[in-house]
């Protein structure tokens, strides 16, 4: 049984289903949103939620140390949090870019620092970020977003370099186009949403966008000691959309 602390809104989409996988192997989970009244999912596993805004910077040592009391210590730490915001050039402001970079990359890194002297008491020790296949690849009117995404490709890197000695692992997984409302939320902001998002399907090889389910099934392997020689790594859960 493991202890897994996800930081991020747990609604909907990909942390809803790492949490409902989680549990149904047993893992206990706690969840820090900003929403303290949803418990999702059913399992075996314990399931605690710690309501707190995610942009209060006592909040990382805080989750850290509320899991270690529920559930005696802490072993993984994924990061769902992420920004998005779509926009022309001329309209980006200061204050966008200032929310996408807090949630995408300075929460990330702040977490993995209130995180890093509870992990190295565990025998299996993860963190996990939900990355973007932004990170690799082009696309207007979202630079600022696929810069922070980079950004965290870097920390990933940096941190496996750092705290390996400790035997704690770094990864994250790269989402491509999958169906959440996060990802839907971004069809909207275009001018025909049905048909540019049907030339996205199109020219990913699957012929489809993922669903929450498959990137979270890849998190579970990452959070388990099956992964016990993977850091330092990006895993792109795509269709094969930027292979080809």
């Amino acid at each position: 049984m493991a202890s897994i602390v996800l930081v991020g809104p747990a609604r909907t989409g990909i942390a809803q289903a790492s949490v409902a996988m989680f549990r149904a192997r047993g893992d206990d989970v706690l969840i820090v949103d900003a929403d303290p009244a949803l418990i999702p999912t059913d399992g075996p596993g314990r399931c605690h939620i710690l309501a707190r805004d995610l942009d209060d910077p006592a909040m990382p040592g805080e989750a850290m140390a509320r899991a270690a009391e529920l559930h005696g210590g802490v072993d993984c730490l994924l990061v769902t949090a992420g920004a998005m915001h779509s926009a022309a050039l001329a309209e980006w402001t200061l204050a966008a870019w200032d929310a996408v970079h807090a949630s995408n990359l300075r929460l990330p890194f702040f977490l993995a620092q209130a995180a890093a002297p509870y992990l190295a008491a565990s025998a299996s020790a993860g963190i996990i970020f939900v990355s973007s296949t932004a990170a690799r690849r082009g696309q207007s009117r979202t630079a600022p977003y696929q810069a922070s995404k980079a950004g965290l490709s870097a920390l990933v890197r940096g941190l496996a370099a750092e705290l390996g000695p400790a035997g704690i692992r770094v990864n994250a997984v790269l989402p491509g186009w999958i169906e959440t409302p996060f990802s839907n939320a971004f069809w909207q902001t275009l001018a025909e949403p049905a048909a540019a998002r049907a030339a996205v399907e199109a020219r990913i090889p699957l012929r489809r966008q993922g669903s929450a389910a498959e990137v979270a099934a890849v998190i579970a392997f990452l959070a388990s000691s099956a992964a016990g020689y993977v850091t330092g790594t990006e895993i792109v859960i795509d269709g094969g959309d930027s292979a080809v």
